[in-house]
């Protein structure tokens, strides 16, 4: 099996997402069977409020982006398990502009209050999701989402209170390798290749991915291949502390190494096997 892991380099509109379908039509049409995992994600209620209807019509808070993937691949996987880990951030309903409410959840401004978070994994043949919710700030209506929303968003899922930022991260702290391991191990068990979309400019997703095949950091107009194996070792160099792997962004550990490779490429491409070749893909 055939590990690929994408990281951007921009915290924002890198082209991860782009070119994850791009690699994967490339190996569908080589005829080898394709998975696609991204560990944690999130969206704003507000600006990407299509995606949110999507969200409350299937009743599943999920990535947009493994959502846009699973649907262009036919990728036949959950997407709760292809997305283990995803969060909501809602506006605040305010009286005056720039106005802020006072709790750790609205530490981004008040466009942007950490609402819900996700977590999934396999359980025999079955999902089991816990979601976190802002309870006290969702029943008091400070938010513009609405509590049959939120209703709609949890439904068959365990539900637990969450009023603080502090109480979102201790819960991600305990479980976040577990949810996220568990569902990789099940995406990845019977596959010819699983493509792996980091968060943002995050430069290894998560601890316990021990190795991949191939790394490609991409911005817009270019794909750039790196030593697998040097790449993961210069993100561990430069994690500080007790934080997570994922703090540590490309931009803190670009000057530690090299690109392999260099592939040009034009606004919504495709990827010929000459590309892939280009690439280290044979």
């Amino acid at each position: 099996m055939t590990r690929v892991l994408i990281v951007g380099i921009h915290t924002f509109d890198s082209g991860k997402t782009h070119l994850a379908i791009e690699l994967g039509r490339a190996f569908i049409n080589a005829g080898r069977s394709v998975e696609y995992f991204k560990p944690i994600s999130g969206h704003n209620y507000w600006y990407n409020y299509q995606h949110t209807l999507k969200c409350l019509e299937i009743g599943q808070l999920v990535s947009k982006d493994a959502m846009l993937v699973k649907e262009t691949l036919g990728i036949d996987s959950d997407l709760r398990l292809m997305n283990p880990i995803h969060s909501l951030f809602v506006p605040s309903r305010i009286d005056r502009p720039l106005e802020t409410i006072p709790n750790s959840l609205g530490l981004s401004g008040s466009t942007s209050i950490l609402t819900m978070q996700r977590f999934s994994q396999p359980l025999s043949d079955e999902i089991d999701t816990t979601v976190l919710i802002a309870e006290s700030l969702v029943e008091e209506e400070h938010l513009l989402i609405g509590f049959d929303e939120v209703g709609k968003l949890t439904h068959e899922t365990s539900v637990s209170s969450a009023d603080s930022l502090e109480a979102f991260q201790e819960f991600e702290m305990l479980y976040f390798d577990k949810y996220v391991t568990s569902s990789f191990s099940k995406i990845s068990r019977s596959t010819d290749v699983v493509i792996i979309e980091a968060f943002n400019d995050a430069a290894w997703p998560w601890e316990a991915l021990e190795s991949v095949d191939h790394v490609f950091v991409v911005c817009p107009g270019h794909i750039f291949s790196y030593d697998p194996e040097r790449f993961r070792k210069a993100a561990f160099l430069m994690k500080r502390g007790n934080l997570p792997i994922r703090e540590v962004t490309f931009g803190r550990m670009s000057d530690l190494l090299k690109p392999s490779r260099k592939l040009e490429i034009r606004p919504q491409c495709s990827l010929s096997s000459s590309d892939l070749y280009a690439l280290g893909i044979d």
